[in-house]
């Protein structure tokens, strides 16, 4: 679930960028870059899409609430800061009951500059590697289910657009700004750190928005 300040347009260009990269980063960690919104894998910075580590044996339950904090013009691109809150969002390993890790808010930033020539030539000698077998998953039975479903985007957003895109976090003063604002979704969270539950019930999957 998406929102974002006043001067801040989630159905622009931008907005929809930001939004649909953000959410491929959350499919890469947990399903695959491979299985990401289309042409994402190709957009993504090389450098960045080594360090992910896919965890295949976790599954999500929950609602996410992201916020776009601002958005910056960068040397021919842009640089967009990103709350999440995600108190109520559960990760499940195998059959092990759901665990819930409470706090304020995260801060993150999702770039977005042109792309240089050393990266189409990384991203071809990537292409043209031999492919790796496919690791063994385990996968979860009895998941909850939802009358709400993930929502997706069927169109390619980034390819076209020149820009490569990478993540980071800046731990400023948007940072503060962040933990300020997932306080406001979340009142009850701790003063400092996180709490983790553990519950047999995942929490509540509420509706996409604004959805593709």
């Amino acid at each position: 679930m998406w929102s974002a300040e006043p001067d801040v347009d989630l159905f622009d260009e931008r907005g929809r960028l930001i939004r649909a990269a953000q959410e491929s980063k959350t499919i890469a960690y947990y399903a695959g870059i491979d299985v990401t919104y289309p042409g994402f894998a190709e957009a993504l910075d090389p450098h960045y899409a080594i360090g992910i580590s896919t965890t295949l044996q976790t599954s999500l339950a929950g609602t996410i609430r992201a916020h776009i904090l601002e958005i910056n013009d960068i040397h021919e691109g842009f640089k967009a800061t990103i709350c999440s809150q995600e108190s109520n969002l559960a990760t499940r390993v195998r059959d092990e009951d759901y665990r819930i890790k409470v706090f304020s808010g995260r801060e993150e930033f999702v770039e977005f500059s042109p792309t240089t020539e050393a990266h189409r030539h990384e991203k071809w000698m990537q292409r043209h590697e031999p492919p790796r077998p496919a690791p063994e998953t385990q996968y979860l039975s009895a998941l909850p289910t939802s009358e709400h479903r993930w929502s997706a985007p069927t169109e390619d957003l980034f390819t076209g657009t020149g820009l490569t895109v990478t993540f980071g976090s800046d731990l400023g003063e948007t940072m503060h700004r962040c933990e300020e604002w997932g306080r406001s979704i979340e009142p009850d969270v701790p003063d400092r750190g996180s709490e983790l539950i553990i519950s047999p019930t995942p929490p509540e999957t509420l509706p996409a928005y604004p959805g593709w």
